[in-house]
Parts: structure tokens; sequence; C-alpha cells
């Protein structure tokens, strides 16, 4: 089954996407980093030009860092400390269930999340890496696969999930202290915490950007419905009356409000983006004030 509805073009979509990152961009700068050599703030000694500290000379120190000027003044060793500079490593992990991809709308936000996260990791000169998951099954997109689209062919070969189960983000590979950004509709059943201790594990930044759409916000159900299950493709009949609407309505509204308290005990700015209206607009509502998402 295709993973996008065939009226969508994933190559337009994301080409207007990456435009995106000249407006937006990860919050990177917030927070020191362990990585490869770059151009952000790290947490060990290096030999960048930001002067930190200094501290005593120690046996195994490198002696290219001794103050030679301090020693002819006090005759004692000491160093100086200079800032490390690093690459920060950016973990990407998408959501590609079928409920991600049930209306179009929906689906072309999600598409435009995904590659303007990656575009906007590349261009702040971070190490992007891009992972899909759908319940218990998680596999690693290479930048080529990216940006040939060839990603929705291996979403596609991914095996069916219930639609309560969530992503199984304890398998995937996460580099320590990296940024993890997970781009889903966060609609399955299991407690929020859960998620967000795997994204945050061995001192992980987790952010979460969630797409939704009118159609499941705030639905204008009533009467008789033929339900399809976005996972399955099952289909049932259901009658829709005022008080199973309101059921719905008030059942949606907790299960995102256990989110957002979760997410902000935790310090994992989540936002959720609507799939109506601009790019920008949806971005600026909610990503640009919870920290999610940064003006470039």
């Amino acid at each position: 089954m295709a993973i996008l509805p065939p009226t969508l073009d994933s190559e337009s979509i994301a080409a207007q996407a990456r435009c995106y990152a000249d407006l937006f961009t990860l919050p990177l700068k917030d927070r020191n980093w362990r990585g490869n050599p770059g151009d952000y703030a790290g947490l060990g000694v290096g030999s960048s030009l930001d002067f930190q500290d200094h501290r005593n000379y120690l046996p195994g120190d490198d002696p290219r860092h001794i103050n030679w000027q301090a020693f002819a003044r006090t005759g004692d060793y000491s160093l100086k400390l200079y800032r490390e500079e690093v690459r920060p490593v950016v973990e990407i992990i998408f959501d590609v269930s079928g409920s991600m991809f049930a209306l179009p709308d929906k689906a072309t936000r999600a598409i435009e999340l995904l590659y303007f996260a990656f575009t906007s990791a590349a261009k702040a000169g971070a190490s992007a890496h891009v992972y899909l998951v759908k319940g218990n099954h998680g596999k690693p997109v290479e930048a080529h696969s990216l940006l040939t689209h060839h990603w929705q062919e291996i979403a596609e070969s991914m095996p069916e999930t219930s639609a309560a189960e969530p992503p199984n983000l304890t398998a995937l590979p996460f580099r320590a202290r990296s940024m993890r950004l997970l781009i889903s509709d966060l609609l399955f059943t299991s407690p929020p915490e859960a998620t967000v201790r795997a994204l945050q594990r061995n001192n992980g930044r987790a952010l979460i950007l969630c797409p939704y759409a009118k159609a499941e916000s705030d639905p204008g159900w009533e009467g008789n419905y033929e339900f399809v299950d976005s996972e399955t493709a099952t289909r049932h009949d259901r009658r829709v009356d005022t008080s199973l609407l309101r059921k719905y309505l008030e059942t949606y509204r907790r299960h995102f409000d256990r989110w957002k308290a979760a997410t902000i005990r935790a310090r994992a700015p989540l936002a959720r983006i609507n799939a109506a209206g601009s790019f920008e607009d949806a971005m600026k509502r909610e990503a640009i004030p919870t920290g999610a998402i940064q003006l470039a």
C-alpha cells in the first residue's frame, strides 16, 4: 500500500520545505554539545579561540596549553582552557504509521516537517541522521535515500501495526547527547512519559513536532459514517450522535493535555503543528513559543 495519497508529490513538497530552513531553525545554539569538530560550543577543553578559564597543570595535559606567562610570574604550571567547538548530532525520528498519512493535508505537513528538519540541521552544520519508525520497527534512512525520496519505499516495506502501538524508540541507536526530534501525530495509547524517556536516554535532548488536522481535532461528525482504520484499512460502520462526538472530543483533549504536561515536566518542547494554512503561520503559532523551533 502506498504511504502517500496519490494526489501528493513528495518532491514538490520537499522543495518548498527546504525554503523554510531560511526562516526557521532548530534550537542548536542554546546548549553545549559533544560531537565532531564544528561550530558549536562543546563540553570539553578544545583549541578554539573562545577562552574559558585557567586550572593547574596535571600530568597528561597537553603542554601546548600551558600559560607560560603565568609560569614566569609564579613558577607554577597552569593551563589556559578554551571551549571546545563541536559539530552537534541531530537525530530525526519520523513516524510512518498509517495515521500520519490518512489525510492529504496532514500528510503534506508531516513531509514538510521531515524535509525542513533535515535541511535545517544540515544548514546549521549539524550531523543529521533520519530514522523511520512504525510500531516496533525502525529503519535508518541514508541522506541519499531521503533526498531522492526513496524513503517512501522503505516505509512501505515496513510491516503493518495496530493503531494503538507506539513507536519503539528504545531500539534506535541514538548517539549520546544528541538532539532527538520526533515527528509524530502521537496518536497511540502508551504513556507519553515512556516515549519522552526513550528520547532523552543517554543525555539526549528531546523535541517533538506533532502534525494534526482539523478533521481529527474537531470533526463535524453527525449521523452514519463508515470509519477506516488507518493502520489496517479495516472498515466499520458507526452512528455518531452528539453524545459520542462530545466523548471523542473530550478524550482527544485529555490525550494531548497529558502529552503537554509530560513534556513540560521533562523540559522537552512539544509543538502541535496545524495542517491547515501556511507552514510559516503553523510554526509561529506553537513551535516558536514553546522553543521547539527558533527564527533563523
